[in-house]
C-alpha cells in the first residue's frame, strides 16, 4: 500500500471516529427533543377519520408541537404534559407510541369513537394524573398494568365495551379520587381491596352485569361523595358499613337485586341529598 493510499484510509478513520462520537454523546438530547413529536405523528397517522381536519391540518411537523392544537407542553422542558383531544370526532386506535411521552399527566380522548384494545405501553405513563377514555368503542378487559399508574387520580373508562371483571391491582392506586367504569359489560364482584383506595370521592359502576354482594370494604372509604352501582346484578343485603359514609351526598343502588330491610341508620348520612333504592327487594321505610 503507498502512502498516499494509507493517508487516505488514516483521514477516513478519523472521520468515522468523529461522527461515531458525536452520535453517541447527541443521541440522547435527540432522542428527548423527538420522541413527544415522533409519538404525536404516529398517532395522527393512526387517525382513519378526522372529519374537522383538526390533527390533519394542525399537526405539522413544521412547526413547534407545542403548539398544536390540543398539545400543553411544560415551561421548563417543553415535554407534553396534557393531550385533550376530546370531542374531536375522531375515529382510529390508540398507537403502543403514545407510552413514549413520559411527562404526561393529563390524557383525555374522551368522546370520539377509537377502537381497539388499549396498548400494554401505556403503563409507561408513570406521571399520569388523569386519564379520560369515555365515550369510545374501546374493547376487551380492563387492563391490570393501570395499577401501575401510581400518581392517577381520575380515571374515566364510561360508555364503552370493556367486558370481563376490575383486576384487583386497579386498586392498589392509593391517590385515586375518582374511578368511573359506568356503561360497560363488565362482570363479576368487586374486588375487595377497594379499600386501599382511601382518597376515592367517586364511584361510578352503574350499568354494568357486576353480581355478587356489595363489599361490606367500601364502607371504610370515608371520603366516598358519590357512589353509584345502579342497573346491575348485585344481590344479598347492603352493608351496614354503607350508613357510616358521612360524607355521601348522592347513593343510586337502583335496580339491582338486593334484599332486606332498609335501616333507621339510613338517617346517619346527614350529607345525603339523592337517595336511589327502588326495583330491589327492599322491604321497609326510610
Amino acid at each position: 500500500m503507498n502512502s498516499s493510499m494509507e493517508i487516505c484510509m488514516f483521514y477516513f478513520g478519523v472521520l468515522v471516529l468523529i461522527s461515531n462520537y458525536f452520535s453517541l454523546s447527541s443521541s440522547t438530547s435527540l432522542f428527548n427533543l423527538t420522541t413527544d413529536q415522533y409519538a404525536l405523528t404516529v398517532l395522527r397517522n393512526s387517525i382513519v377519520s378526522d372529519p374537522n381536519a383538526i390533527l390533519h391540518t394542525n399537526w405539522s411537523i413544521h412547526t413547534p408541537i407545542c403548539g398544536w392544537i390540543g398539545v400543553s407542553c411544560g415551561t421548563k422542558h417543553q415535554r407534553v404534559t396534557a393531550l385533550d383531544l376530546s370531542s374531536f370526532e375522531l375515529q382510529g386506535t390508540i398507537p403502543p407510541h403514545l407510552g413514549n411521552l413520559s411527562f404526561l399527566r393529563v390524557l383525555d380522548i374522551s368522546s370520539n369513537s377509537f377502537t381497539g384494545v388499549l396498548p400494554s405501553q401505556l403503563s409507561k405513563l408513570r406521571r399520569l394524573e388523569v386519564i379520560d377514555l369515555g365515550g369510545n368503542n374501546f374493547t376487551g378487559e380492563i387492563p391490570s398494568w393501570f395499577g401501575a399508574l401510581s400518581q392517577l387520580r381520575h380515571m374515566y373508562l364510561n360508555n364503552n365495551s370493556f367486558s370481563g371483571r376490575i383486576p384487583s391491582s386497579l386498586f392498589n392506586l392509593s391517590r385515586l379520587q375518582s374511578l368511573n367504569m359506568s356503561f360497560n359489560i363488565l362482570d363479576g364482584s368487586i374486588p375487595n381491596n377497594i379499600c386501599k383506595c382511601k382518597e376515592l370521592e367517586v364511584l361510578q359502576l352503574q350499568n354494568n352485569s357486576f353480581n355478587g354482594d356489595i363489599p361490606s370494604e367500601i364502607g371504610s372509604l370515608s371520603m366516598l361523595k358519590a357512589l353509584f352501582l345502579w342497573k346491575n346484578q348485585f344481590k344479598g343485603r347492603i352493608p351496614k358499613q354503607v350508613w357510616n359514609l358521612t360524607s355521601l351526598r348522592m347513593l343510586n343502588l337502583a335496580y339491582n337485586q338486593l334484599t332486606g330491610r332498609i335501616p333507621k341508620q339510613v338517617g346517619n348520612l346527614t350529607s345525603l341529598i339523592g337517595l336511589f333504592l327502588g326495583h330491589n327487594h327492599l322491604t321497609g321505610m326510610c
